[in-house]
Formats: C-alpha cells, structure tokens, sequence
C-alpha cells in the first residue's frame, strides 16, 4: 500500500484522515527496519516519528533531532514536514478540522488505550474508525531471536524476589492479574534478554502477571519453548476475564480493550518503571565496570583516529569503533547504531551514515562521535566531539560553551525529587546567554542491557520525571549550525545522596578524556578549569593501568592539566 493508495481508499470511504505513529504492538519501543511502516511509506528513518494521512497530502510529525533529516529523506511533495512535541499531532488534528468533525483512521495494535481516551476527551464530535480491514497491515518481522537469562551475578536480584515485589500492588488494586504490555520491562521482570533487536537486547514479549505469581510470557518467533506465542494471548485473557486484568493504559495497546472488554479492566498505571530505574548496588556496580570496558575501547579508538584520519570515511570510522568494543569478551552488542557526523553531516542530530552520504573526514573541522555498547554487566552511551585537524575559532568556542553547559549540569547539586525540565534549564542557561541552544533532551536514563533510552529524562518536557538516587542518566548539551558543524558532549553519571542531606549530586561513570584541542580555556572561569583538570586526573587514575605504553602515553597527554 502506498500513499496516493490510501489517500484514494480515505476518499472514496470518505474518512478525513488516517493516523500512524512508528509503533508495532510494542508502543514506542525500538523496530526493525522490516517493520517500520512509515520508513516504507515515506523514507524517513528517524526514531520519532507519526503521520497523519489525510485525503490530499500526509503530514509526518517529529521533533528537533530530526529536522534536518526528515526533509533530506521525504518528498516534499508526498509530504509535509511538521516538527514539533510529541502531542503536536492532537493540537494538529484541532486546528486543521476547525469545526471537531472528522473522522479518523487507525490501527488499535500501534495506537494505545490512553491515546484513544485523550482522542475522545479533545475531538467528542469526531468519528474514531478502527482499521479491521487491515488497509494499513501491522509488520512483524520473522526474524528468529534467541532468548537467554541474565544472570543475577549482573542482575542483582531474581526474577523471582521482582515478581513477589509487584504481586501486592497488583491485589492492592483488585485485580487477579497484570498485563504488562512493555518488552523493555518485560525483559526487565523477568532477567530475559533476546538478540531479537541489532542494538537492544530486550526480550520482545508481553508478560501477564497472576496475583499467585505466576507470570505466562508471549512472543513470537522465540527459540523458547516455554513462552507461547501471541496467537494465545486472547485465550489466556479470556480465562483471567470473569476477574479483573490490571494495565497501564499509556502503554497498552487499544487493541487489548477490544479483546477483553473495557468492563473488567483496571488502569493501574505503570507498576515497574520506578523500580527499574533505581538501580540496585550490582546493577550499579556493572555499570562502573562496563564503563571502564568501553572506556579502554573509546581510548583505543581514539589513539587510532589521532595518527589516521587522513582519507578515512564515516563507515570507516563506524567499523572501526565498532570493532574496538567488540574486542571485550563481555561485548554484547552496540547500544544504538553508531552516529559517525564530519563537518556538515554533524548538524544533523541523530545522522548515521550510509553508502550515498558517506563523507571522508573534513580536515581542520570536527567528528561528531555518538556511541555505546551493551555488555554483559552493563550499558554505555557516549559522545565525542573530536577535532580533525585545526578547527577554526568559531568551533573550538561553540564547543567551550557546550563544555560549560555539561559542566553546569554535571556539577548540579539539586533536592531529591527535582524535574528534568529545572535541571533542563539549568544546562541550557550556559547556552541561552551566548544566543545558542539546541534541540533534543538534555539527558536521559540509560537500561540495564535494555533500551539505552528509558526514564527519567532530562528536556524542556520532562515535568513528570523526578529524580531519585541510584539513577543513570545521560548529560549531552549540543550545539548545531546548519551545513557546518555540529558539537555535541556526552557522558553518563549516576544520582548519588551527599553526606547527611536531602540533596543528590551527579557521579560520573564515563571515563574518556575530552578533546583539550576543542577547548578555548579563556572562556572557563577556575571553577570550570578545575572542573576539566579533576575530571581528566580521575580518567587518568582509573584507566592508565588497563592500557599498554603507546595508549597509556596517548592518554597521559590527553588528560594533562589545561
């Protein structure tokens, strides 16, 4: 099916629109290529991403990671860029049909419960039309995925001690069984891990939790015979229904409310994120030490790019960070596909590069480096932007600013319980008074060999995430400049309780030396300085024993006092 199709199906059924975020029955998790519905339908291959198709044009929805891109990858006269927040499409949907009546398209596996409830709430004159016909098809790739446990040596706790944890939430609430609709903490509850996904190791399963604490897993295409397929999912459902079936509509496919009847379903909310994201004394432990893994990889890298950069190319770049992780023996795989950017190619957020936009190296400008891994005790994600040559002025200063911006942040002391959005502002004010900014999150939680991206988050929208100690998270501030450069500074931390107060404070598990090159020391102030210099010495503490002598050498001048 391809647009003008289906702009010619809505017409002649007269439906004013068909909404279709970038989903499969696992709402707003990662995909694979093959299932990427809006991939085939408009060649946009960004992560953010929902269109609505109306009778004369489609209109695709992203945010500021993808400005860029989305309009180098669509046709502009298939379709219209609009980049905004993630609820954009319903402030959309409102002013285009000014009168409320219209009516609107959908398939209830990608599209979940509390999406269709805030629908109904906004547009009460509008007609909602359930794709059973199956005009747009859910994709589900055929890809054979091998499951495996973690072990509690990494874990930290059992599926078992996490499951008993959950039960009197889930009686608390009366219901007799939960359906958690999220792979990501399916994959979580249960110490279950798949290579189903090239850059998540997650198992790709629904998991229904009994109040006896029983828990029945369904996936498709598993070498595990003990999960059923999803085909036996309505089956199962049927049997908990003359109870009642606990849920978090915000993730709950509106398609699980048709199968088993909104009568006897209990919205509960989410009762796993909270305690995934704190993570416990091993998990955090693994983190510590898969950082010092993947900090002998960047370090190992880096050495390499410094005496060979001449003439290679993105992919070159690519394969050969890739290549230095995979050399750990508790290498798993690539947290995210590796984001390689030279000059211009960097303004574009969240650019990978390919065969028809591979670029050779810029000499006198900067590489964009975005990368990470998962091992076996823990996960990374880290950013580098590395000088190629002399960087003219103006680089090595937006660079300082973006510095000043992390340093801001990463040496924040805030109360417990504190927003993303205040600690948002706290990294970009660095930037606003320079006239700068850029546009994506300033940071995010990063998954225990899950999704490298989870809550909490730290962005201009991120009121409902509060902080807590024993979180990981991101702190990446960047700057952008359209058909030039692009700087972003990458590293992850942990939340930790100071001595003898309500306040956290931010501890840093990346260890890999900032680019002195990219430095303008002028425009630190001895705070900041100190900052960089305590920061460069814990770097060279910690990883100059791991190294040989050439890479030991490299790092000892890489981490010398500015």
């Amino acid at each position: 099916m391809t647009l003008p199709e289906i702009r010619a199906y809505l017409q002649k059924h007269k439906i004013d629109a068909y909404f279709l975020p970038r989903n499969n029955m696992f709402l707003e998790e990662d995909i694979l290529p093959e299932e990427n519905l809006i991939l085939a339908l408009t060649g946009f291959s960004g992560s953010a991403a929902s269109l609505v198709i109306c009778q004369d044009k489609t209109y695709l929805f992203t945010d500021g990671r993808y400005e860029l891109q989305s309009k180098m990858e669509t046709d502009p006269k298939e379709v219209e860029i609009i980049c905004s927040s993630a609820d954009f499409p319903f402030v959309w949907l409102q002013n285009h049909f000014e009168n409320g009546k219209f009516s609107l398209m959908y398939n209830p596996w990608l599209v979940s419960a509390g999406t269709i409830a805030k629908f109904c709430a906004m547009f009460s004159q509008a007609k909602l039309i359930n794709d059973d016909k199956g005009l747009i098809k859910l994709a589900a790739s055929a890809k054979k995925a091998h499951v495996f446990k973690l072990s509690e040596e990494y874990a930290g706790i059992s599926a078992e001690e996490k499951i008993s944890e959950i039960i009197p939430m889930i009686k608390q609430n009366g219901c007799d069984a939960y359906l958690l609709t999220s792979a990501n903490e399916a994959s979580w509850l249960t110490n279950l891990r798949s290579d189903a996904l090239p850059d998540s190791p997650i198992l790709r399963a629904y998991a229904l939790i009994k109040k006896d604490g029983s828990v029945i897993l369904f996936a498709d295409n598993t070498d595990d015979a003990n999960i059923l397929p999803l085909s036996k999912l309505e089956k199962n459902l049927k049997e908990v229904k003359k109870g009642k079936l606990g849920v978090d509509k915000k993730n709950l496919p509106q398609m699980i409310c048709e199968i088993f009847g909104e009568k006897n379903l209990v919205d509960i909310g989410d009762i796993i994120r909270n305690k995934q994201i704190i993570k416990n004394e091993v998990e955090l432990q693994g983190y510590i030490e898969a950082h010092k893994q993947d900090a002998v990889a960047m370090i190992k890298f880096l050495y390499w790019l410094d005496n060979n950069y001449k003439g290679k190319t993105e992919l070159d770049i690519v394969a050969k960070v890739d290549a230095c992780r995979a050399q750990d023996d508790k290498f798993l795989c690539k947290s995210f596909d590796t984001i390689a950017a030279t000059g211009s190619n960097g303004a574009i957020v969240h650019y990978h590069p390919s065969e028809s936009t591979n670029k050779v190296l810029e000499r006198n400008s900067v590489l964009l480096l975005d990368s990470g891994g998962h091992y076996q005790n823990g996960t990374t994600d880290i950013t580098r932007t590395i000088a190629l040559g002399l960087p003219k002025s103006q680089i090595i200063d937006a660079n300082t600013i973006v510095l000043k911006a992390h340093i801001a942040l990463a040496s924040t002391v805030f109360p417990k319980g504190t927003t993303g959005v205040a600690l948002d502002a706290i990294c970009r004010k660095e930037l606003w008074q320079e006239n700068m900014d850029f546009k994506h999150g300033t940071g995010h939680g990063v998954g225990f060999i899950l999704n490298v991206h989870e809550a909490p988050r730290i962005s201009t929208q991120a009121k409902n995430s509060h902080f807590a100690a024993n979180m990981v998270t991101s702190i990446e501030p960047g700057y952008y400049k359209e058909n030039d450069f692009g700087i972003r500074i990458e590293n992850l931390y942990y939340t930790k309780e100071c001595k003898n107060s309500n306040l956290l404070k931010f501890e840093v598990l990346t260890l890999v030396p900032l680019d002195k090159r990219l430095i303008n020391k002028y425009l630190l102030d001895e705070g900041e300085i100190n900052w960089v210099n305590v920061y460069h010495q814990k770097v060279w503490e910690t990883m100059s024993p791991y190294l040989d002598n050439k890479h030991k050498e490299w790092l000892e001048d890489a981490c010398a006092p500015l």
